[in-house]
């Protein structure tokens, strides 16, 4: 199989983004025996921090040399100083100190990636649409899943991720705010996709391949309505030409659970620090769905 690059996207935060990224990886590479490479792009760093203890990782990104920031301060001053095998961070180090899932990778993020927003407009677009693929495309091929944790916003490092995509997911709370706000990013690919795709490789076609639904509540209607008016939503962006027909709500979804924010603290995906509780069940199941969208789609 192919290896499959996606981009976890939504300018909306408090969605899940992280939580997906991080134990849909975990999942796949530990369950599945998938290799699994997350790349990290956001300034915040949270897939960083949650799968690496804060002192390691501020030791391993001083100066954001071992991160990714320096792929685009590479870009932005021609210089190519990013090495690939002294950023990675293989598996994940538990309380005892012995390394688990070693085929769950990670290029860490540093905060200096704040810095490159300001900077990143002296490339032109179609250059900062290659920035990724340039510096990662080659070691992307050793990879079953590469999933790219994005910022909250549609800046321009969030569109680069995109275009280095084979498709976008979608961390998504049932809510009217998240429901008006995806209407909107599919807009915003759209646009995008006409705009610059005629200047990249044949292949990115920046798109939603699916939305995995997060905070999930059993109680009352609401959040079943509101996941409703999702699917609603979705049929009439495929049928405008917005969504593709392939685009699907993956299953099941993600309940609200505590052991996940627990799991948080550890530095510990939650299939590693509670796979008794629902969080990890619920990331269990949502992995195979997982494989079986992407693995099947054409």
């Amino acid at each position: 199989m192919s290896s499959k690059v996606l981009a976890f996207i939504n300018f909306k935060g408090g969605v899940g983004k992280t939580a997906t990224v991080v134990n849909i990886g975990a999942t796949l590479a530990k369950l599945h025996e998938k290799k699994v490479l997350i790349v990290d792009i956001d300034p915040q760093s949270n897939s960083s921090v949650w799968l690496m203890r804060p002192d390691r990782w501020r030791e391993h990104v001083t100066g954001g040399r071992k991160s990714t920031f320096q792929i685009y301060d590479d870009a932005l001053h021609g210089k190519n100083r990013f090495n690939f095998e002294e950023a990675l961070i293989k598996g994940v180090v538990t309380w005892t100190g012995f390394t688990d899932l070693p085929r769950l990778h990670l290029l860490p993020a540093a905060v200096e990636l704040l810095r490159i927003e300001d900077r990143i407009h002296e490339l032109r677009d179609s250059a900062v649409y290659r920035v990724l693929d340039a510096a990662l495309g080659a070691y992307f091929k050793e990879y079953d899943y590469v999933l790219l944790d994005c910022p909250p916003n549609l800046y321009s490092t969030t569109r680069g991720a995109i275009f280095s995509a084979d498709s976008c997911v979608v961390p998504y709370v049932p809510d009217y705010l998240s429901l008006s706000g995806f209407q909107v990013l599919a807009e915003e690919i759209l646009a995008m996709r006409e705009k610059f795709a005629p200047h990249l490789p044949a292949r990115r076609k920046p798109n939603i391949g699916a939305v995995v639904v997060s905070h999930y509540r059993q109680s009352g209607n609401v959040y079943r309505l509101a996941v409703n008016e999702l699917e609603l939503s979705i049929a009439q962006l495929q049928r405008t030409g917005l969504l593709s027909r392939q685009t699907a709500i993956l299953e099941p979804y993600i309940r609200h659970c505590v052991r996940v924010a627990e799991s948080t603290n550890e530095h510990l995906p939650v299939i590693l620090y509670a796979p008794g509780s629902i969080g990890a069940q619920d990331y269990c199941d949502l992995a195979q769905g997982f494989l079986n969208h992407f693995e099947n789609k054409k």
